[in-house]
């Protein structure tokens, strides 16, 4: 696995946001995973991989871990440390997205993600934003996304987000994909 890949970047910014950026503090690797739709193998996969490359460490064998100070290093270097990555992003008018687009619209997404998270919403809008949100991932897991079809994808999660209740969210969607 790609240490720089989107899923390993969105992971080590979860874990940051979940340790606090403290390398002291202890959390588990497959809660670090659901909350991004991971399954505990793929999780631990994950972790291992992220292990190896010295940005987290193991604290107990029963799936405790924590950050690394180079793991901190790495996530406020990509600038998913902030409170939101939704005030600098802006897609811009390049064909394909430019690499610090793509991290913040993975940190963006992850907002989306914990917003859903803490509020039900009919089951059909639910679904309708599961199939966007993965349709975005799999954009960004390409060596190349385009951003006409990352932008196209926001707005339709931003009408989405608007019937469930998410305006801020949606709202934020709309300046993201102005232009």
């Amino acid at each position: 696995m790609d240490p720089n890949g989107p899923e390993a970047q969105s992971y080590l910014a979860e874990l940051y946001q979940r340790t606090d950026g403290d390398v002291n503090v202890q959390v588990s690797m497959y809660d670090v995973g659901a909350a991004l739709d991971m399954e505990k193998t793929e999780a631990g996969k994950l972790a291992e991989d992220l292990i190896g490359d010295g940005l987290v460490e193991v604290k107990t064998l029963s799936g405790g871990i924590g950050i690394t100070a180079l793991g901190i290093e790495r996530v406020q270097a990509s600038g998913l440390a902030g409170e939101s990555a939704t005030a600098p992003l802006s897609l811009g008018h390049a064909p394909v997205l430019e690499e610090e687009n793509k991290t913040a619209v993975i940190a963006f997404l992850q907002e989306i993600k914990t917003a859903l998270s803490q509020q039900s919403a009919p089951y059909d809008r639910m679904e309708e934003m599961v199939i966007d949100i993965k349709t975005l991932e799999v954009q960004l897991l390409s060596p190349l996304p385009k951003t006409a079809i990352v932008r196209e994808v926001l707005r339709s999660m931003g009408n989405t987000l608007k019937a469930t209740g998410h305006g801020d969210l949606s709202d934020a969607i709309g300046k993201i994909t102005e232009g």
